[in-house]
């Protein structure tokens, strides 16, 4: 998934949370972030190609917000994998073609 890649960079996290709150341009958000606005772009352009927000145009300005197909599945995911780990035997069993050390 597209979206855990775009995830990885603190500031594309920290963009994704702003917009958790709402609808943002890029000038609010470079304001926020503390950053140019070709910088918040770029980050911004990696966060749409991975589905994780979208950019409405209104007027001069186009506001940013999530679009959630992506982070419902990545959030999917981890929910299904973090249920079969609380399940999963906690005791090692070897490999059958591996001896056990004693």
């Amino acid at each position: 998934m597209e979206v855990f890649a775009a995830l990885s960079d603190p500031t594309r996290r920290a963009l994704v949370s702003r917009l958790a709150y709402g609808p943002a341009t890029a000038g609010q958000l470079a304001d926020l972030a503390a950053m140019s606005r070709p910088a918040v772009s770029q980050h911004l352009r990696i966060l749409r190609e991975a589905r994780a927000i979208r950019g409405v145009r209104e007027g001069k300005f186009i506001w940013y917000e999530l679009e959630g197909t992506a982070l419902v599945e990545a959030e999917h995911w981890l929910r299904e994998l973090t249920e079969r780990w609380a399940v999963a035997p906690t005791r090692r069993v070897p490999h059958p073609r591996h001896k056990e050390s004693v």
